[in-house]
């Protein structure tokens, strides 16, 4: 991983969020991104809505809590110690009975 980032110039990385009855970064029953997914980079900083680091949304498939959907995730930069993505935190969980999620991490494509 040293070398590839010695060799390159940026980084990307997408985070897919699937979901059931959650949201995953807009929440259109309130119409606001409080309870957004946060992602976590690999030097512990933090890829969320409002940061500095704010993801891009490439689809956004969970807005409206579907049975089932999925919200897409992507992480650009130069600072090629922030990924890969090593956690994050679903922002909305457990407010429905039958509320579910999952997740598939991308690999890391370097430029």
């Amino acid at each position: 991983m040293t070398f590839l980032r010695l060799l390159s110039a940026s980084a990307r990385q997408n985070f897919t969020y699937t979901c059931s009855h959650t949201s995953a970064w807009l929440d259109t029953d309130s119409d606001t991104h409080d309870k957004s997914v946060i992602l976590m980079g690999a030097n512990e900083e933090e890829f969320a809505y409002g940061t500095k680091y704010e993801p891009k949304v490439i689809k956004d498939g969970c807005k409206n809590k579907p049975d089932k959907g999925k919200t897409v995730f992507e992480i650009e930069t130069t600072k090629l110690h922030q990924l890969p993505i090593i956690d994050f935190l679903p922002g909305e969980f457990g407010g429905e009975a039958n509320s579910r999620f999952g997740f598939e991490v991308g690999p890391i494509c370097f430029n």
